[in-house]
């Protein structure tokens, strides 16, 4: 039995659409007799009249218009199907999971994320707070496409890209002595309250050997795994604390003062994926902006940090 093709449904749609042989033409970028003879196979094919000329004018059939309501139905389905499509390759829909350490997990990727969905009513995206080893963990085992974490990892598979770069500064409870200094050192805060991240934090170990070089004793009050929480009793009053600068700058609003500290300890960030298959769309879309924004925080850094010229 013979079938349809899906160039005589275009024809036969075209024709009854604009009402002619000759705008079916037109709008198919085709000649008139291609057309015709299109009609012809489509009739032949389907086992009925489409059309019929009255008075010089083509007119469709009591069968072509029941086959038309049919066929537009199948069309408006392919019309949605190509606009989905479109919208996957465009990362405007889809699904983007991506894990990240506790402390850029609220305000740092929230903003970004915005920045991302803005527009893409259609794509989903779930966050998932985790610790560096468990944000690797997940790349590879392709749980979440993306990772956000504290260190780049030389696991096979798993491909490690610098975002941010930054340091730890000092934060003081309002009123506290220190508060208008712009440097922070050690001793500064011998004997004083503090809120220390918690043992299992890798930062933690890298402050306390800080202290430890310069004999200085600090009193924990309070300790914990979320930088937010730290900046949270600092404005309470519990103590002082050392927290990344991007958290500290993000929680200020909660009132206390920040200052440098000294040694300087540097922190970066890495975008973490996977090797073994290829990112979905939504997910390069997004690791484009990522490293787009972080470029762009280099290239501010460098003319902030430049030399000035001295005039005499």
């Amino acid at each position: 039995m013979a079938r349809l093709n899906a160039k005589q449904m275009e024809v036969f749609v075209a024709v009854m659409t604009h009402g002619s042989i000759t705008a079916a033409a037109t709008q198919l970028n085709v000649s008139q007799p291609a057309v015709s003879r299109m009609i012809e196979r489509f009739e032949h094919e389907a086992g009925f009249v489409a059309f019929e000329r009255r008075r010089g004018k083509l007119m469709p059939t009591p069968e072509a218009e029941i086959f038309f309501v049919e066929v537009s139905q199948v069309y408006r389905g392919l019309d949605y199907l190509n606009e989905v499509a479109r919208e996957i390759g465009g990362a405007r829909r889809g699904y983007l999971r991506v894990g990240v350490f506790p402390a850029f997990a609220e305000g740092w990727i929230s903003r970004r994320i915005a920045q991302y969905v803005a527009g893409r009513e259609d794509l989903l995206t779930s966050l998932l707070p985790m610790s560096t080893d468990a944000v690797i963990d997940a790349v590879s085992r392709q749980t979440v496409d993306l990772g956000i974490a504290l260190r780049a990892s030389d696991r096979d598979g798993i491909h490690s890209e610098e975002i941010c770069n930054s340091e730890l500064v000092c934060i003081l409870p309002e009123g506290h002595r220190l508060t208008g200094r712009e440097l922070i050192q050690p001793a500064d805060l011998s004997g004083e309250d503090f809120i220390s991240m918690a043992m299992k934090v890798k930062s933690r170990t890298s402050i306390d050997a800080i202290f430890d070089a310069h004999g200085v004793e600090r009193r924990v009050r309070a300790e914990t795994p979320w930088a937010s929480s730290v900046c949270h009793m600092v404005a309470e009053g519990l103590g002082s604390g050392l927290v990344m600068r991007e958290s500290a700058e993000e929680f200020a609003h909660l009132g206390y003062y920040i200052a440098a500290f000294k040694p300087r300890v540097e922190y970066r960030a890495y975008l973490i994926s996977s090797t073994a298959r290829p990112l979905p769309a939504a997910a390069q879309g997004f690791r484009r902006m990522l490293l787009a924004d972080h470029e762009r925080s280099n290239v501010l850094a460098s003319k902030r940090n430049k030399p000035r010229a001295v005039q005499t």
